[in-house]
């Protein structure tokens, strides 16, 4: 069944229920896969999926779930069950959704045809990595390539209606040229045109090269320079900490810092429904209110928080278009772009490391914003501009406020970053921060 005919069965069965506000929202994505290992693909899959969304309101008493590949009638029990669940919920902070009916149409330039019939040449593409990270001195390389298309639908009880849908692609490639010297290599697209699995290769197999030989450093105080996955890695963590509703749960450390300086003056943030070539977001978000570009912080300031209908009725304020039924969230990052070039910032450094990937970062407080994360997979001493010798076993640990508010320089130029470890599509440049704070790893 179509996605649209699911919203209209949802609030079909609502209506008769007699409701107060309803939503039904249906996600049908369709994946293909190709896993590859020791320089070979080892898994070819293609998968296909529908997740439907339900919120309903009764009474100031609010429930919502999810449910995968419904039919007609299970649509119908799932409703029914939901309403029932109602029952026995304490009335919560409820705002109505608005009664003005909105209408949605798909963005065009979000889809690219070659992203969801590539059919075989998604092998091509692994294969290009493999071949690349092998040139650039990678013996072996594993990883994964991603290519996905995503269609949305809404339907409200008030009357509004929409569907989106995007492509994207992803690679992630690991290459060895030893049995711990590693180099990581990605490339994210909304389509084929900004995909380029070589140079993705390339940076894996030349990191890896170059790890030969690693050694632990001495634990102390660095100049640091963030890679756009590094820096993408804690910087949807800066984004997630201006949502209302973690502000108000008391989990981020942006709290009462509205209008306050908390970054370098030369560090800014923004969040975006849709931006050119972005790999995340839609034009409605999941109340139905249309999405749109939020400064987040401008200029090291913190600009504003990201609201849904219910976080900004208690903030006084409009909603960002940002929901999360539950709590509002980013769509895409953008980093605002610096005016340096990689090897002025390269050769700006006096005492410091390089990072290129990280893993497992973790918070100590959300309320404070401290932090650890373990740099992985190329990671250089640098003095005076010259690399001295490949690290290993260490971590980054330090607090978000005061390292980025040592933001020295950011590249001009910026890359799209999604992967494991990084979520929201974002936009980000490479950053060298003054003065953070390296310990051996096992200490």
């Amino acid at each position: 069944m179509a996605t649209s005919g699911l919203n209209e069965l949802v609030i079909a069965a609502a209506s008769k229920l007699k409701v107060d506000d309803a939503v039904a929202l249906s996600i049908e994505g369709r994946e293909q896969m190709v896993r590859f290992a020791n320089n070979s693909v080892t898994v070819a899959n293609q998968v296909q999926e529908t997740e439907l969304t339900v919120y309903l309101a009764k009474d100031g008493r609010r429930a919502i779930a999810a449910t995968s590949n419904p039919d007609e009638a299970k649509v119908k029990r799932f409703v029914g069950d939901l309403f029932a669940s109602m029952k026995g919920l304490p009335k919560s902070e409820y705002v109505p959704l608005p009664k003005t009916a909105m209408t949605y149409r798909p963005v065009a330039r979000r889809y690219d045809k070659r992203v969801a019939n590539l059919g075989g040449k998604i092998s091509e593409l692994a294969g290009t990595a493999v071949d690349s990270a092998r040139e650039a001195g990678g013996k072996r390389s594993a990883g994964v390539i991603e290519a996905s298309t995503t269609s949305f639908s809404i339907l409200t009880s008030s009357g509004t209606k929409g569907s989106d849908s995007r492509t994207s692609i992803t690679l992630n490639i690991r290459s060895f040229s030893d049995n711990d010297a590693s180099g990581h290599g990605l490339s994210c697209s909304s389509g084929l045109s900004g995909f380029d699995p070589a140079e993705a290769g390339r940076r894996a197999g030349e990191a890896a090269k170059m790890m030969t030989h690693a050694s632990e450093p001495e634990a102390g105080e660095y100049q640091v320079l963030l890679s756009p996955a590094v820096a993408s890695n804690l910087i949807e963590t800066i984004a997630s900490a201006t949502s209302a509703f973690a502000v108000d749960a008391g989990i981020s450390y942006l709290a009462d810092k509205l209008g306050k300086k908390v970054a370098s003056e030369n560090f800014s943030l923004t969040d975006h429904g849709y931006l050119e070539g972005c790999l995340g977001g839609r034009g409605f978000d999941d109340e139905g209110t249309p999405t749109r570009s939020t400064p987040l912080i401008k200029a090291g300031a913190l600009e504003s928080y990201i609201h849904n209908l219910t976080t900004a009725a208690k903030w006084k304020t409009q909603s960002t278009g940002n929901a999360g039924l539950i709590q509002p969230h980013p769509w895409n990052i953008e980093v605002g772009a610096g005016d340096s070039s990689y090897d002025e910032m390269f050769s700006a450094m006096t005492k410091g490391i390089v990072l290129t990937s990280n893993w497992y970062t973790r918070f100590k407080n959300y309320r404070t914003g401290e932090f650890s994360t373990v740099p992985r997979d190329g990671a250089y001493l640098v003095e005076n501009g010259n690399v001295v010798k490949p690290l290993k076993g260490m971590r980054l640990g330090d607090a978000l406020e005061r390292m980025f508010s040592s933001v020295r320089l950011l590249s001009r130029d910026r890359e799209w970053v999604e992967w494991w470890e990084v979520s929201t599509p974002t936009l980000c440049p490479w950053i060298l921060v003054d003065g953070a704070k390296i310990t051996r790893a096992y200490d």
